[in-house]
């Protein structure tokens, strides 16, 4: 599977022709082989509205690398690179069953880095079909007309969302020199911040960036972007700013592509060599994409030619920088390896983090990073990458660290590979990333081998958690979806008199002698606070059984909940008291549907834990993550069991949620009302 799927990527246009053919067969090999795989499948499309003004109408965002870590830091990730036919922007992501991180990025690319953790992937439910989109400030990918006259420069502006700039992307109808001849140009990209006049007179901020190599026009509909590092281009959220295009020759020119403008937020200005100056009632093809959104990039590929200089074919090399973040979340390297070795999708590298340089002490623990890109049948070259959780690894903002790259192949892996041309491999592992562009200096770190100072840079990009904790906990990104979770409002139920029904619960009875209560606290020792304990409710609902010892009884409550995501992840949490520690013969439950089903207790779909740790209090418990199966989950809390005379089994059911488990960067906790104003970089995403 992973040979075919490959081969669509560098093959002939017979091959890209047979790609849905392709498709065809791995979704029918892979149905064949579900019930014996123990595997998890992540799959989707990567798109974004063409305009603001039809959200319905996206395009493809496609060559995009992708890769999946899963929690243990050892296991090889899963990789691939969304497709640029049909169906364009797809991604397909298969491997162990497991909590998984997900990177969705291209260092040499406009997109923002797209970064989902708590991603719950299992054998039960394998296929998870996600449809995902990235963040921009602005973004217009209109190039169905275009300026008929040549422009000077022009200045997009856009509403600042973020703290600083990472990257804009454009597209150009004509490159203002020969069109789809040979000669290309350079575009400078600069950033500008709203003040009295025309955009052409408002202050620049930060530093500008160059897009070499411009060449546009007629089938030539490439798009090109620039890149900086977190806050070299500093914004302030909800201001209006500018993004100015013009060429490094000031006698040079270029005609842009451009879109109906649907609002009067962004507009267009124009400096022409001929034709009107001024604002143009249009939006230009361009994407701006910023910080604000639980990430930073304090080492990026600011000029987006990739594949540039190489270096050595070596086992282990290593680049230092000065991190922002208080965690690391994921690193790429670009690099080539050995044409008479396996392909780079095949190899791995082990990627270690040390303080100050490469020779010191080692943060948290290795983690492999699979490699990504082309193969031509004798060479091969792409990217490495790997993904961390939040926490994983701890960092300093403002500290020196080392990012230590070392190939993990060996002679096993190596040994008796024959490439296209009948060369056989030398089996020693290696591989060779490419240095950074001469105009892309990075001057606060360098690239390290054997101990020295190699005085370039590799050509690789570090993201950070910009708010992570040492140890991130279980975000959850949702309100209570339950209703009435506390169970403090209830209903009479006419057919137990005894009982008062929470409202939105309805009761469910397998054994005759199960009765039901809500009870209020009181002040007795029966609700008297444990210091163990968690905190005593308020009211609760009460399973309980007759006097008699030798009836038994099984029953509780369940509601479904409606409105779900297919593609989100739930967990249930709540707390539990039972009268008897948990046994054979007595058990307390809570469990979640995923068919949203409220019929049957017994169904066999229910996932189902068992509480509480210890008797006689109220413990703290939880389920999950569990995936609806369509739009709906259903909520189960169940006691089942017999007493004793002297002993009766009764369990009480208090304070349940339901939360949809986030997947997005952790950002700041919210602020109490004396904590002071928050950082700039706690904008929404």
């Amino acid at each position: 599977m992973i040979d075919l799927r490959r081969r669509c990527f560098a093959g002939s246009p017979l091959v890209f022709a047979l790609r849905p053919i392709v498709m065809l067969i791995l979704a029918g090999l892979a149905a064949a082989d579900a019930p014996a795989r123990a595997q998890a499948v992540l799959s989707g499309r990567l798109t974004f509205p063409r305009t603001a003004a039809d959200p319905a109408d996206r395009v493809p965002l496609s060559a995009v690398h992708c890769f999946a870590s899963r929690e243990n830091p050892l296991a090889e990730p899963a990789q691939f690179r969304t497709w640029e036919t049909a169906p364009a922007g797809w991604y397909r992501l298969a491997g162990a069953p497991g909590r998984y991180s997900l990177l969705f990025a291209t260092p040499g690319h406009y997109i923002r880095p797209l970064l989902l953790n708590n991603v719950f992937a299992d054998a039960v439910d394998p296929e998870i079909v996600r449809d995902l989109s990235p963040r921009f400030d602005f973004a217009c990918f209109d190039d169905r007309a275009y300026d008929p006259h040549r422009a000077a420069e022009v200045f997009q502006t856009f509403r600042a969302q973020g703290t600083s700039v990472t990257s804009v992307g454009f597209k150009l109808a004509h490159d203002g020199v020969d069109g789809p001849g040979p000669q290309s140009q350079t575009i400078l990209v600069s950033i500008h911040r709203r003040a009295p006049g025309t955009p052409d007179r408002w202050p620049q901020v930060g530093l500008t960036a160059v897009a070499v190599e411009v060449d546009c026009g007629g089938p030539k509909s490439y798009a090109y972007s620039v890149g900086w590092n977190s806050g070299e281009v500093p914004l302030q959220p909800g201001e209006t700013y500018a993004v100015r295009l013009r060429p490094e020759d000031p006698a040079a020119s270029f005609q842009v592509h451009w879109g109906n403008d649907s609002d009067q937020a962004t507009d267009c200005y124009r400096i022409p060599v001929k034709g009107s100056v001024g604002w143009q009632g249009r939006d230009l093809w361009l994407a701006v994409a910023t910080d604000g959104d639980g990430l930073l990039i304090p080492y990026n590929k600011r000029v987006h030619k990739p594949f540039g200089e190489l270096t050595r074919c070596l086992p282990k090399w290593s680049q230092s920088y000065v991190a922002q973040g208080t965690s690391l979340a994921a690193v790429q390297v670009y690099a080539a390896v050995s044409g008479a070795q396996p392909p780079i999708y095949r190899q791995r590298l082990l990627v270690r983090v040390r303080e100050q340089g490469p020779a010191g002490k080692q943060v948290g623990r290795d983690r492999v990073a699979i490699g990504n890109g082309n193969y031509t049948g004798d060479a091969s070259w792409g990217l490495f990458g790997t993904v961390f959780s939040p926490g994983e690894i701890p960092l300093t903002p403002g500290q020196t660290y080392a990012i230590e790259w070392e190939s993990l192949e060996n002679f096993e892996t190596l040994h008796g590979f024959v490439n296209i041309k009948g060369e056989v491999s030398n089996d020693r592992p290696g591989f060779n990333p490419y240095r950074k562009h001469p105009r892309d200096p990075y001057l606060q770190g360098t690239a390290w081998l054997d101990g020295q100072d190699q005085g370039f840079d590799l050509d690789a990009q570090v993201i950070e958690y910009a708010h992570a904790p040492a140890a991130a906990p279980l975000g959850l990104e949702s309100p209570n979806l339950l209703s009435n979770g506390s169970l403090q409002t209830g209903d009479s139920n006419p057919e137990r008199s005894a009982a008062e029904v929470p409202t939105s619960w309805k009761t469910f009875q397998l054994a005759p002698a199960t009765r039901f209560e809500s009870v209020a606290a009181a002040p007795t020792p029966e609700s008297a606070p444990h210091p163990a304990a968690a905190e005593a409710p308020p009211r609760w609902f009460r399973v309980l059984g007759s006097q008699s010892p030798q009836q038994p009884i099984d029953g509780g409550l369940v509601q479904r909940v409606e409105g779900l995501s297919r593609g989100e992840t739930y967990t249930l949490s709540g707390l539990l008291r039972a009268s008897w520690p948990v046994d054979d013969a007595r058990q307390c439950m809570i469990g979640l549907d995923p068919t949203g089903q409220t019929d049957d207790p017994s169904a066999a779909t229910i996932r189902w834990t068992r509480g509480p740790d210890r008797h006689g209090i109220f413990d703290p418990i939880s389920l999950g993550p569990v995936r609806p199966r369509k739009d709906a989950l259903s909520v189960w809390l169940r006691a089942r069991g017999v007493g004793v005379k002297e002993a009766p089994f009764r369990a009480d059911f208090a304070n349940f949620g339901l939360f949809q488990i986030r997947t997005l960067p952790p950002l700041p906790a919210p602020r109490s009302a004396t904590s002071g104003p928050a950082p700039s970089s706690a904008a929404a995403p």
